[in-house]
């Protein structure tokens, strides 16, 4: 069996008691595509090339502008910046502007590092189903976890067919997973709500701060 990609961060994040696996290990990677971003990448021209078509997303400018190598950071937005140059073009009517507008906005925010991203996570995905489908011992594991976010159970149902002849097995599986932790949120929830009844006033039990931000997490992945 051929996998999509390397199974040996999947094996290790679905046996740690995290949140979300696939958060996990959508961080790491996307810490090392800022640094690559930041060092090496700076002085390859295929890179450079992918950097001057798409740029960075506001999001990773920010991370790339916390690091440490300005002057990588300057070169790469000095050749961007040339290519929306080019694409700011006089208008001699209404109609004009408003094409033109239309696409500078379809390239405001792309960004290389999120192409890349989007990519490696469908890989990663496809392989979650394949190792649920070829592994026995994968499937105790996946069992055991603490489910997703619900953007990557989202990519988790788009790339089940990765698990083949299992897919049944393993999106009953999945949908289990899934309810089973939302469901632990929900209580958490409602624990904390009601601590701020007045009939539990002077309890000895506070909210868990924890609450809020764990919600937050399971339902739009680590913003936070």
């Amino acid at each position: 069996m051929q996998y999509h990609i390397q199974t040996g961060p999947i094996w290790e994040v679905f046996q740690s008691d995290c949140d979300c696996p696939l958060c996990e290990i959508f961080a790491k990677c996307e810490e090392r595509q800022v640094s690559q971003y930041l060092n090496e990448a700076v002085m390859e021209p295929e890179a450079r090339i992918e950097v001057n078509k798409y740029g960075f997303c506001t999001e990773h400018l920010r991370k790339l502008f916390a690091g440490k190598n300005k002057l990588g950071l300057a070169l790469q937005l000095h050749t961007r910046m040339q290519t929306v140059r080019s694409d700011v073009l006089p208008a001699a009517s209404y109609k004009q502007a408003v094409k033109q507008a239309e696409t500078l906005e379809k390239t405001m925010d792309t960004c290389v590092i999120c192409r890349y991203l989007e990519d490696l996570m469908e890989r990663y995905a496809y392989t979650v189903a394949q190792m649920f489908a070829y592994e026995p011992e994968f499937k105790t594991v996946f069992a055991k976890s603490n489910g997703l976010c619900m953007p990557h159970y989202a990519l988790l149902l788009r790339q089940s067919k990765g698990a083949g002849a299992q897919v049944k097995a393993y999106l009953s599986e999945l949908f289990y997973l899934q309810n089973r932790t939302l469901d632990r949120r929900l209580n958490e929830l409602d624990r904390f709500t009601q601590m701020f009844d007045y009939r539990n006033a002077g309890s000895a039990v506070k909210p868990d701060p924890e609450t809020i931000p764990t919600a937050i997490r399971k339902l739009k992945g680590r913003i936070l």
